[in-house]
């Protein structure tokens, strides 16, 4: 990057302000030379849970493994269809085939770019139908619906209250990705208040971020818990005694460590983000075809979307791409979340439930572009990433 230029993110900035912390935080760990599991999990485990204030929280190898082991713990079975957005990255699919199921994808709302519940209840009347046992099948391919996988994209919650109440009239259960919404809440309530589980990550980028890969799992319902802690040990509770298959998905200490420096700075983080994006949002408003993430529950003072990322959707034909190339030229980061729906990638085109275009999904990924928005970001940068996209738009 050249001196004058903005990033996307810069890891560096946030590493240089905490750096005598984290090395004394994890050299215990190489004097010891103690890096699977241990207290180090287990006190970052309880601090994470007492942060969010609810349940038990479980210390995995990352987010994509949070999503599998939640999913199998929640009792997902081989052949059984769960409910997924298009819209979303890979890995909300993948967990579920790698869990043994079949994803079922489905549309977005064009506005907060969720899997709604009013969404996912016309697919229920229009794309799925009661067979003779009384369970819901998907009129493509007859796939039994097992459970719902919502998103909470980019930082913003879905209402899980309507959700779960939905799912709960089918017999579904619920599990929420949160890998993107570490500390979002809506109405007050973090994820997992109405779920079996939650997969949170930690991936050096994410909002509380890793020194590598790493996840989390919480949940409310002390089985589910335990049935985690078992899997992620290779169906294991007992040294060499193995109750069922599992995986090796634990949470490495030296991360523990690492996130356990970073857990009290996530308030803060938060805020300055919360705090750029209202920058942005009044900047941008007025802006002819484009669409700002606001947050529902900042008009009610709660600020609930903790702006993972800062999302612009840009309507009209190549007008997206033109303002990144624009961006770029200008040495301005940006980043497209995401160009490809799910439902029209090369691995999931055997998938027997896919029902045609998801128009709302497939129109945001030619149109969606996110700007830099981690909390290192200064005033005058900001302000230079304003003041271009504003000129570019204009124009």
């Amino acid at each position: 990057m050249t001196q004058n230029s903005v990033p996307f993110f810069d890891l560096t900035r946030q590493f240089a302000s905490m750096e005598g912390e984290v090395l004394a935080a994890v050299t215990p760990l190489f004097r010891s030379q103690q890096f699977i599991l241990g207290e180090a999990v287990s006190s970052f485990e309880e601090a994470f849970s007492k942060n969010l204030g609810l349940g038990r929280a479980v210390g995995v190898s990352s987010g994509t493994d949070a999503l599998v082991v939640a999913l199998l713990a929640s009792g997902l079975q081989p052949g059984e269809g769960v409910l997924v957005p298009s819209f979303t990255f890979f890995a909300t699919a993948g967990a579920v085939v790698l869990a043994g199921g079949i994803p079922v994808f489905v549309d977005v709302d064009p506005v907060s770019y969720l899997m709604t519940p009013e969404i996912v209840e016309e697919f229920f009347r229009r794309e799925t139908a009661v067979d003779g046992r009384g369970a819901l099948r998907t009129r493509r391919g007859e796939i039994p619906v097992a459970g719902i996988l919502p998103v909470h994209l980019y930082g913003r919650m879905v209402d899980m209250e309507l959700l779960s109440s939905l799912a709960r009239r089918h017999g579904l259960f619920v599990v929420e990705d949160a890998c993107q919404s570490v500390g979002a809440t809506f109405r007050g309530r973090p994820p997992g208040a109405y779920s079996q589980a939650v997969a949170y990550s930690f991936f050096p980028t994410k909002n509380l971020g890793a020194a590598g890969d790493a996840g989390m799992i919480t949940t409310t319902d002390p089985a589910i818990a335990e049935h985690c802690l078992r899997l992620r040990v290779h169906g294991s509770r007992r040294r060499y005694e193995h109750e069922e298959m599992g995986m090796n998905a634990r949470l490495d200490a030296l991360q523990a460590r690492v996130l356990s420096v970073k857990l009290p700075r996530l308030e803060g983080w938060t805020l300055r983000r919360q705090e750029l994006a209202k920058r942005y949002n009044e900047a941008f408003s007025g802006l002819p075809g484009v669409v700002v993430p606001l947050d529902p529950e900042r008009a009610e003072g709660r600020g609930g979307h903790v702006y993972h990322q800062y999302t612009l959707r840009v309507s009209g034909e190549g007008r997206r791409d033109r303002l990144r190339g624009a961006l770029t030229d200008r040495s301005i980061g940006s980043e497209v979340y995401y160009p490809i729906p799910l439902h029209r990638q090369k691995a999931f085109s055997d998938n027997p439930t896919i029902h045609g275009p998801l128009a709302v999904s497939e129109a945001l990924s030619r149109e969606v572009v996110s700007l830099p928005v981690f909390p290192e970001l200064t005033d005058p940068e900001q302000e230079r990433v304003i003041e271009a996209v504003r000129d570019i738009l204009s124009s």
